[in-house]
């Protein structure tokens, strides 16, 4: 069981007034905590999203065998609901000098403390970066202002650090990569940033904040030019590389591979979970579902979500409330806020003739027609054109609904919404005709 500091599952919602974000710290457990541990970051700017969809994949997908990994998906998770660079600026400038009034000045003081943790002796940071990095010009794509697909350091050498050959480190992460390459286009070379003689503004970033403070810190950078599943692709190969070179013994649970990353990052059993009543597919939704019933009187902030992602969550934007997934928007809910109840409840259906309880939030599978047995609420099938306006004991078959009331594109799946008697929501469960 992984320890969450945070949510169970990032889930996050940002309303009108963007809001400075927590960020989730992971910690992923072990059968051996001895030495080394490593802190993996991803999502400083909100928009690059290889790096957070990989930490994303690595959470759900590796385990850890020996040493210990700290996992930070979401450092600027506010940005990354906003597809945006950084909302309060470049938070990846703010680790040398920054003003108390900052609106993220807490949230970096908060990473800072968790570098200087004595348990963290490697911190290894993901980006996306625009073309391919060369030392010399070869073209606009590939020359030395280009910062995609290459393994950074700020200098050759750190004494006293756990890794003290940042070169020779990061060469065996580039060699990690380099032999699985999809095209030679691709291929890492050493970044170094000689930050300390050469680049003030790097001086400024987390990696140069943790070699001032003798950690052992470099960064991955895979190209924007790049799918987002080959960018992903290209960061787990590196995190590889990186655990395997400090000697962190891991697994995962599939062929890394571009293709399986595809499947992973577009998985059909992809969900968010809405105040335990609610439960939707990530993909396929409609663009947008109108008439969608939320918690009334409760800060968008604050309602309670889960997923099986770690970059889900909920924007407040132009009057409506977007359901993200990392920087995709999965669909946009017009709210009806309503009273929520806070008991979760059965109801007994019947479905294709046969009787079986289901509690709210579930989506169930109906093959021919369905039908809602239970008299203690008054239920309402979205689409459906009843005799009244409870449409307990009707019996609802595909052909019976409106087509353009689906939740998702295809036309399958419809909402059943159960309110009491004073039309306090009760919940909600999808019917799923696929």
């Amino acid at each position: 069981m992984r320890v969450f500091i945070g949510l169970v599952l990032w889930i996050v919602v940002i309303f009108a007034k963007d809001e400075v974000l927590d960020f989730d710290l992971i910690k992923m457990p072990t059968q051996n905590k001895s030495i080394p541990h490593v802190l993996i970051i991803s999502g400083i700017q909100g928009d690059e999203p290889g790096g957070f969809n990989a930490t994303n994949l690595f959470l759900q997908h590796y385990k850890i065998k020996f040493g210990e990994v700290w996992v930070i998906p979401n450092l600027n998770k506010h940005s990354i609901l906003k597809n945006h660079r950084g909302i309060y600026g470049d938070m990846n400038r703010k680790f040398q000098i920054l003003d108390s009034k900052d609106a993220e000045y807490g949230l970096v003081q908060k990473i800072k403390q968790i570098i200087l943790d004595p348990h963290i002796q490697v911190i290894y940071h993901l980006h996306d970066g625009s073309g391919f990095y060369r030392k010399q010009y070869i073209d606009h794509l590939r020359n030395p202002k280009k910062w995609g697909n290459c393994s950074i350091i700020d200098q050759e050498k750190l004494e006293g650090s756990y890794y003290e050959n940042l070169l020779k480190l990061s060469e065996k992460i580039a060699q990690n990569i380099n032999t699985k390459i999809l095209d030679d286009l691709h291929k890492y070379h050493i970044r170094n940033t000689e930050t300390k003689l050469h680049d003030k503004e790097m001086e400024k970033s987390l990696t140069f904040f943790a070699i001032r403070h003798r950690k052992t810190a470099l960064a991955n950078e895979s190209s924007k030019n790049l799918p987002l599943h080959e960018r992903v692709y290209y960061h787990l190969l590196g995190i590889e590389g990186m655990l395997n070179a400090v000697g962190v013994k891991f697994e995962r649970d599939f062929n890394l591979t571009p293709k399986d990353i595809y499947s992973f990052l577009y998985d059909p059993n992809s969900y968010i979970q809405i105040s335990h009543s609610i439960k939707l597919p990530l993909f396929g939704l409609r663009p947008n579902l109108k008439f969608f019933p939320l918690p009334k009187g409760i800060k968008i902030s604050q309602i309670e979500l889960q997923s099986n992602h770690y970059i889900v969550g909920l924007v407040n934007q132009k009057n409506q409330i977007w359901i993200k997934y990392g920087n995709k928007v999965a669909s946009r809910l017009t709210p009806f806020f309503v009273e929520f109840s806070p008991v979760l409840l059965e109801v007994e259906f019947e479905i294709d003739g046969l009787k079986q309880k289901v509690k709210m939030g579930e989506i169930i599978k109906v093959k021919d027609y369905f039908m809602i047995r239970d008299t203690r609420y008054r239920a309402n099938v979205i689409g459906f054109h009843g005799k009244n306006n409870n449409e307990v004991f009707e019996v609802i078959h595909f052909k019976d609904i409106v087509k353009k009331f689906s939740i998702d594109r295809a036309e399958k799946k419809y909402r059943v919404e159960f309110y009491d008697s004073r039309n306090q929501f009760l919940g909600m469960i999808i019917v799923d005709f696929s």
